[in-house]
């Protein structure tokens, strides 16, 4: 094999490596049930109850200072809780009701499907705290309800009860594909750079490359309830640092490059 074919080799079998699917969530899976005021984790898997919230906390944004969580229902303000589910504020006003039950970060920004479980819902921005929201685009389906941003490629998942549907931020359908369940939650998961979703009222999650492949499901005993909002823990881009295994595929072509320069010689 000659040295562009063994660089090719290499980079494929490190690219398999770093997306083969996973045996259960790599980092905290934070999942809402507001009908419960239940505040719970997944971690491997094992589910963790650690906060009792408030009735309708559903709306979920999870950063390295606390998780934040706005209502389906009700007129009180959305609260701040510590990554424990301790309580630690409540928000300056409450945005206007706009029936969302699962959330997405993007930096300072969060992102909520505003008129969930419909065939048509707007996608809204607001503040970290969940405060001014503000319309960007609409969206179709069948049951819409889950949403997340991925960090990576800069856009938002949106899921209702067949498919997953990938958009810009400027509201441009990019891709779709099936999802194998019905109704749940969406979030994306940065160490692995996969999508897991959660069903409504079951244990199992399921896995998912960013290119729509099916890569696995997890069984999550006690997981079950109405699991309207989930988020893993997402850095702002300004905290991002490349994937150890990013650098060392990195590090393989830089020196892939100086064996192909040598044998020029």
């Amino acid at each position: 094999m000659n040295t562009v074919g063994k660089l090719f080799a290499a980079t494929a079998f490190l690219s398999l490596i770093t997306t083969q699917a996973c045996a259960a969530p790599i980092d905290v899976l934070y999942v809402t049930n507001g009908d419960s005021a239940r505040l719970a984790t997944v971690q491997g898997n094992t589910v963790t109850d650690i906060s009792t919230t408030f009735g309708g906390a559903y709306p979920i944004a999870a950063r390295s200072d606390g998780i934040w969580l706005s209502r389906y229902w009700g007129s009180a303000a959305p609260q701040q809780f510590d990554l424990n589910g301790n309580y630690l504020a409540t928000a300056p006003s409450n945005p206007n009701s706009i029936f969302a039950v699962d959330g997405a970060v993007n930096g300072d920004i969060n992102y909520a499907l505003g008129n969930a479980f419909n065939s048509n819902a707007t996608i809204y921005s607001f503040n970290k705290d969940w405060t001014n929201p503000s319309a960007m685009f609409s969206v179709t389906g069948s049951d819409l309800v889950g949403i997340t941003f991925d960090s990576a490629l800069g856009t938002l998942f949106v899921s209702d009860m067949r498919n997953i549907y990938q958009y810009s931020l400027g509201g441009a359908l990019l891709s779709q594909f099936a999802h194998q369940s019905s109704r749940g939650s969406l979030a994306y998961e940065q160490s692995s750079d996969t999508l897991w979703y959660v069903r409504n009222g079951s244990n199992i999650i399921d896995q998912y490359s960013t290119a729509g492949a099916f890569l696995g499901s997890t069984t999550v005993n006690g997981l079950a309830s109405n699991n309207w909002g989930a988020e893993f823990v997402t850095a702002a881009p300004s905290q991002e640092v490349p994937e150890p295994t990013s650098l060392a595929l990195l590090g393989l072509g830089m020196a892939g490059l100086g064996i192909a320069r040598r044998r020029k010689k």
